[in-house]
């Protein structure tokens, strides 16, 4: 079923969210609209979504098997050409429900990376994401390469089955990772020494939840015609521009990559040279959806991001946009 998935045609999916007690009904329900919002943004239709309440996560199927049987059912019923998780699968879980399912499986992950590939433009944002999506793979190997064909193309071709060619994919993968790395090393070098030029300028970082008009501000402030459209993720490279205040204050402005509920940690890893030049600035500039009702998970969940990299405790003024909505 997997090597017939294709994504340069129309694809009817169903979204499936599993809810625990630690989770709020808010939260949830948010999660829910997020996955479904990034579904869309790779012109999928979502038919049925599909909820099922549990205290913990299954280990084989990540779900019940009652639910399962629900959806095998619906599948069976309805033309439908892939199940969508609302959150990270497991390798085991992934190849189970495909199994069971008879069809193709996606992850909450693996839908935000396939976002990410589309939207890379620069070598470094396009090696950023591949890093990203190699070592998402690696684990999940026994999948076959098809599976992960749909984020990155494919890297190579299976040459047989079994434990030996398992281990020769892990190699191959281990290789290109390794290679992707010493490749992001060298552009960090090439960062840092800028960065180590603009020491005692006053940078400024905007950040903010993805499509919250980070974008649009800074062509505001800087008067400048940077790409900006009403989609996620349209901005992955860090872009610098000098903005003249006043006769005693110049400031380096720099857009920076959309943050989301649950970014996958790898991509915070590999856009590591990316995410540094908000850690270096002097204030950041928070832009917030004033018209989205979930202001308060947005701002949590950047929040978040600026913990992880260090940078929470950089100054912060928060510029609440969309009034017009």
């Amino acid at each position: 079923m997997l090597e017939n998935f294709r994504f340069d045609r129309p694809n009817n999916v169903i979204v499936v969210n599993l809810k625990l007690p630690s989770v709020s009904v808010e939260e949830n329900n948010y999660s829910i609209e997020e996955i479904k919002l990034l579904s869309g943004t790779l012109g999928f239709t979502i038919v049925e979504t599909f909820i099922q309440h549990r205290h913990r996560f299954e280990s084989d199927y990540y779900i019940g098997k009652g639910k399962l049987e629900e959806i095998k059912t619906f599948l069976e019923n309805n033309k439908i050409d892939a199940v969508i998780f609302d959150n990270e699968l497991t390798g085991v879980q992934e190849r189970n429900l495909e199994k069971y399912l008879n069809t193709t499986i996606f992850g909450r992950t693996e839908i935000i990376l396939n976002i990410f590939s589309r939207r890379a433009r620069t070598n470094e944002a396009k090696l950023q994401v591949e890093l990203a999506s190699m070592e998402y793979m690696l684990p999940r190997l026994r999948n076959l390469w098809d599976h992960f064909s749909r984020i990155q193309g494919g890297i190579g071709s299976r040459g047989g089955e079994g434990e030996k060619q398992l281990e020769l994919d892990k190699r191959i993968v281990k290789d290109k990772i390794s290679k992707i790395k010493d490749k992001l090393e060298k552009i960090d070098v090439q960062m840092k020494n800028r960065r180590k030029n603009r020491e005692d300028a006053n940078q400024v970082s905007l950040v903010g939840y993805t499509n919250a008009g980070k974008t649009s501000l800074m062509n505001l402030l800087s008067k400048s015609e940077l790409f900006a459209e009403n989609m996620l993720f349209s901005t992955l490279d860090s872009t610098i521009r000098k903005v003249y205040i006043n006769d005693e204050l110049t400031i380096l402005l720099s857009d920076t990559v959309g943050f989301i509920n649950k970014l996958p940690h790898s991509l915070v890893v590999s856009f590591k040279s990316t995410l540094d030049e908000i850690k270096n600035s002097k204030l950041i500039i928070h832009v917030i959806d004033g018209s989205s009702a979930n202001i308060k998970t947005n701002i949590n969940s950047v929040n978040k991001v600026l913990e992880e990299i260090e940078a929470n405790q950089i100054p912060t003024i928060r510029v609440f946009n969309k009034i017009d909505l």
